[in-house]
């Protein structure tokens, strides 16, 4: 429903936002008194110039049909009232009433609204005009309500902030009545609160700030009905028993064709499950697999949290149904359900139904599970058993296998990992949520399509801001992107720009992909419990010119800053001898290969960082060059990384780009990424990977700092 207009500068006056001064009455009356409007002017005591508008009935944006007049006088009202009826009624339209105000000093011209976004509820959004709809990429963001230092990073934030500080000559606008109004609109005690879940959108569209103050001068609201269910937050989970399950049964497996249910019961034997605590479900088999079977989960002789659901999509909903009272947990591994088409939405309802009512908690559908090295939980064959501090939440079970494997060559451990799929009953938010209380994981990776409970995720990220770090993959931020997502999981995924508003409220990383996503983590792994500064200086160290300035190019596009090296810490770089032909201020060339003695690096960054401690220092080399100039210079390469990790320098952070690994034999490859792991010291192959990962580092360190 779209509200009027005098109606909606009614409540945004009653909030204390600023609006012109007034007159409305209505069409019939108009029409009948061609006198009325110009006599409600005089006694109201409005200044000229006007502006005249039409609203209600099909007026939605006046400017379309003509609805509205600027500089009218009072004498003019009554013929400029009749024209606009004649243009609406030609765009097949019409009106109910008009509304007569003052005409705004001219200003700064902005947008101010609060939009409602599922799954994360009303955004606040500040930009220079347009409609709301159509311009969300070119504004910034928060979600609402928006605290004061909310308020103040929009309005310093935005494109077009410096208009509002004087431009070309222009005196500066009232910032802080521009703050006021964003909070009267968005604010914890602003409209779009007391509103609630009625509100759809809310739009100020031109608000003028001028030195003397701002003002709404347009206003458009729309409210959904009022009998909107609003979905309701799962109650409080103990996880605990997911990810370390006193006994599993496995439902589906075969007997004659083996699938996911026969992988799952030897994956879990061969981590010690067995009689008495694994079981597989089967209505006709005794055993399956060495594995004793019953025909219902109810019929398990035994403690049971965890039921692996591989059965068929249209069976899920029974399996649920007969694990209550039994297990805590079913984790439904099929597909079919709302990714898919035909049938598919109304199984995965009717599965969400059975979970609210029955009481077990379900994982996805459509995912892989858990794992847990500690519980002996698992979801993969030969999964690393190695127990760690990194826990990770995904909507893909894929991408999860990457998380397990692919994490642990980077010398990733870890704690916990949970798949979600479609999440129709577990959400993201909750196991948030949960993992930031858990005492054995100390940093949480994620990738998301479609969160589902995207409010509790953005108060779980508030949580853990200055304690846990959190670094986010988000999938299907693009145009393309977004149609995969929907055949993925069925997912809508939020505005790219949504993402940016939670990242800057609440310190989470958000980044671009899972190379992105795994080589933060495993910085974090190192360096997150450090006691060093969030400080964006960082220093560039390594081979060749070009290398070096791709390390720039990087290190700024993730905003990173390349402060130039101290005069000192330049002079002690020349006595060693480096500088002829090679830059020693920023990016640092320094040519070590397969001559080099083991403390080179460590000759070259002593002076460095014993007088500006950058703390973070990204060293590049090229393997290839370790094969290229010498029989056996690759051997150079390992002491040089075993003498540079020792070292260590207390206030600085540090990370080895290992480029063109690939050249080396995959032996040689896997033994200098062992020497890495062994030392302690993090590694990529390429700039990108390093420097999100830098900025993830130093962004918790910023918010760990900030919360004291």
């Amino acid at each position: 429903m779209t509200v009027p207009e005098p109606e909606v500068k009614a409540l945004l006056a009653d909030t204390g936002v600023v609006v012109p001064k007034g007159v409305v009455a209505a069409y019939d009356d108009a029409v009948a008194n061609p006198s009325l409007l110009a006599d409600m002017v005089a006694a109201y005591g409005l200044s000229e110039p006007l502006v005249l508008k039409g609203f209600g009935g099909s007026v939605v944006h006046k400017s379309d049909v003509g609805a509205v007049r600027m500089g009218v006088a009072a004498y003019e009202l009554n013929y400029e009232a009749s024209q606009m009826a004649v243009a609406v009624a030609e765009a097949r339209g019409h009106i109910h009433g008009f509304l007569v105000e003052e005409q705004a000093a001219a200003g700064v011209e902005l947008l101010v609204g609060v939009v409602d976004r599922p799954p994360f509820g009303p955004v606040a959004a500040l930009g220079l005009g347009g409609t709301l709809t159509e311009v969300l990429d070119e504004v910034v963001l928060r979600l609402a309500p928006i605290s004061r230092a909310d308020a103040e990073a929009m309005v310093t934030g935005f494109k077009g902030a410096e208009l509002l500080g004087g431009f070309r000559g222009q005196p500066p606008v009232d910032v802080d009545s521009l703050i006021e109004l964003l909070l009267a609109v968005a604010g914890p005690d602003g409209l779009a609160v007391h509103l609630g879940g009625h509100l759809a959108e809310l739009e100020c569209n031109p608000v003028i700030a001028t030195p003397n103050g701002s003002m709404a001068v347009d206003a458009r609201l729309i409210l959904r009905n009022a009998t909107a269910e609003v979905p309701s937050e799962s109650p409080l989970t103990d996880f605990g028993p997911l990810f370390a399950p006193r006994g599993i049964a496995v439902a589906g497996a075969s007997t004659s064709r083996p699938g996911f249910g026969n992988t799952f019961l030897t994956a879990y034997k061969e981590l010690g499950w067995g009689p008495g605590t694994l079981w597989a479900v089967h209505p006709k088999a005794s055993e399956i697999d060495g594995v004793p079977a019953v025909p219902t989960v109810a019929d398990i002789d035994g403690e049971v949290d965890y039921v692996v659901g591989a059965v068929p999509a249209a069976a899920c909903a029974d399996l649920v149904r007969g694990a209550a009272g039994k297990a805590k947990f079913v984790h439904v591994i099929s597909g079919g359900f709302r990714e898919a088409s035909g049938e598919g939405a109304d199984l995965e309802d009717a599965l969400g139904e059975v979970a609210r009512e029955s009481g077990v908690r379900v994982l996805g559908p459509n995912c892989l599970g858990a794992y847990s090295p500690a519980g002996r939980q698992t979801f993969l064959r030969n999964a690393p058993t190695e127990i760690g501090r990194v826990s990770m939440i995904s909507q893909s079970g894929g991408l999860a296998g990457d998380m397990v494997k692919g994490g642990a060559i980077r010398g990733i451990r870890l704690s916990k990992l949970c798949t979600v799929g479609n999440c129709i009953d577990v959400t993201p938010g909750e196991l948030l949520e949960w993992l930031v209380d858990d005492p054995d994981t100390g940093i949480i990776g994620m990738y998301l399509e479609d969160p589902r409970d995207g409010r509790r995720l953005y108060d779980a990220l508030h949580k853990a801001k200055g304690h846990k770090p959190v670094v986010i993959l988000v999938g299907g931020r693009t145009t393309q992107g977004r149609g995969a997502a929907i055949s993925h999981t069925g997912a809508l995924v939020a505005d790219d720009r949504i993402w940016e508003a939670i990242s800057a409220s609440t310190g989470v990383s958000v980044v671009s992909t899972i190379e992105d996503l795994l080589s933060s983590v495993a910085y974090l792994q190192r360096w997150a419990d450090v006691d060093i500064s969030g400080d964006l200086d960082t220093l560039v160290l390594g081979v060749g010119g070009g290398a070096s300035v791709l390390g720039t190019d990087a290190a700024d596009r993730a905003s990173l800053v390349t402060t130039t090296v101290s005069d000192q810490g330049q002079q002690a770089l020349r006595d060693l001898g480096y500088g002829v032909g090679a830059s020693v201020r920023n990016p640092i060339e320094i040519g070590f290969g397969p001559v080099s003695e083991p403390d080179v690096l460590v000759q070259a960054l002593d002076p460095i960082l014993e007088v500006q401690p950058y703390p973070d220092v990204v060293i590049h080399t090229n393997v290839q060059a370790f094969y290229s100039y010498a029989g056996d210079g690759i051997e150079r390469l390992f002491p040089i990384i075993e003498t540079t990790a020792a070292r260590g320098w207390p206030h600085s952070r540090m990370c080895l780009v290992l480029r063109n690994i690939d050249c080396a034999p995959p032996e040689t490859a896997a033994r200098i990424q062992q020497t890495c792991l062994d030392a302690n010291l993090p590694t990529v192959t390429r700039f990108a990977e390093a420097m999100t990962a830098v900025a993830t580092a130093k962004r918790h360190a910023r918010n760990r700092a900030l919360a004291g």
